[in-house]
């Protein structure tokens, strides 16, 4: 008799434990999971520890496309990282590029040390400390190595995906180019004074001058005012300095023009904030000519 209430006992609650692990295997599957759209994001918050991802852009190196990613936010002092994955070129490929990167404020005063990137199997990984003193952090530059290939590019650092383009003086820059030759300007119109500042330039980062002879000349054609053209020539033949004391003159040569440079030139026309028009630069390297691409030239307000 005891055995079989036992045994009645027991075939009760067997079907009452089956049903209740059916339940719980239901609750489970319907339990809402955190969805990770980029496994990269997973990544940033659990392994990283450095905060959530915030996708700054893509930028172009040497003909190749870059997403830079950036984890947490970045405070003077403190440690930070970015994550930056090539697009265009083959994971296999990855460990033969050297990245580096580095931060800098918005005048361009770099305010971290450079970080070379480690490989991950998702993207290359840096850490960057902004230094404590310095000025605020404001972009990234990426810089990559390869063979004869040295280039850089830059974002900003609030996910904006591009900066309003400035030169390092403060003036619009362009790209030259003609018979084989490129290079990069930076032409600068003063709206207090209609003068003109103009620098020449091999790279897009403004660091190697493209000289010329101390007696050449540029010339400006303004589209929106006529075809109006104005001749910029070196300041002196002595030390040709700009507006900030900086000598510009090395082996009888110089990379910077100034406009007006000759007495009875009429810069007025040129005065005035709200001053602007599509400008054309042209001059001659080597013999050959060089010509700008079409831009828009407004003044630096002071």
């Amino acid at each position: 008799m005891m055995l079989g209430r036992m045994l009645h006992g027991v075939k009760h609650r067997i079907p009452l434990a089956l049903a209740l692990l059916a339940t719980m295997a239901a609750c489970a599957d319907n339990e809402p999971v955190d969805a990770v759209s980029d496994p990269r994001e997973a990544n940033a918050s659990h392994e990283s520890g450095h905060g959530a991802a915030t996708s700054l852009g893509t930028v172009t190196v040497a003909a190749n496309q870059f997403e830079i990613v950036r984890l947490g936010e970045f405070v003077p002092g403190t440690e930070a990282a970015l994550e930056v994955i090539p697009k265009s070129i083959p994971v296999q490929q990855w460990p033969d590029l050297n990245l580096y990167v580095w931060l800098e404020s918005q005048d361009g005063t770099q305010v971290s040390e450079s970080a070379k990137g480690e490989v991950t199997e998702q993207a290359y990984h840096f850490h960057v400390t902004p230094g404590a003193d310095d000025k605020a952090p404001f972009r990234v530059i990426l810089r990559m190595r390869r063979g004869d290939v040295d280039e850089r590019a830059s974002l900003p650092l609030d996910g904006h995906g591009h900066e309003h383009i400035e030169g390092p003086h403060h003036g619009i820059p362009a790209t030259f180019a003609g018979d084989g030759q490129a290079g990069h300007l930076e032409l600068k119109l003063h709206d207090d004074k209609g003068d003109l500042e103009l620098w020449l330039h091999r790279d897009a980062m403004f660091s190697q001058p493209l000289d010329l002879a101390i007696d050449s000349t540029i010339e400006i054609e303004f589209i929106d005012v006529g075809g109006k053209k104005v001749t910029l020539r070196p300041r002196n033949m002595t030390t040709n300095e700009d507006e900030y004391g900086t000598a510009n003159i090395r082996d009888a040569q110089t990379n910077y023009f100034i406009f007006p440079s000759q007495p009875g030139e009429d810069a007025s026309w040129l005065q005035g904030k709200r001053f602007q028009s599509i400008v054309i630069v042209r001059f001659q390297a080597v013999g050959k000519d060089i010509t700008s691409e079409e831009f828009v030239l407004k003044p630096h307000v002071h």
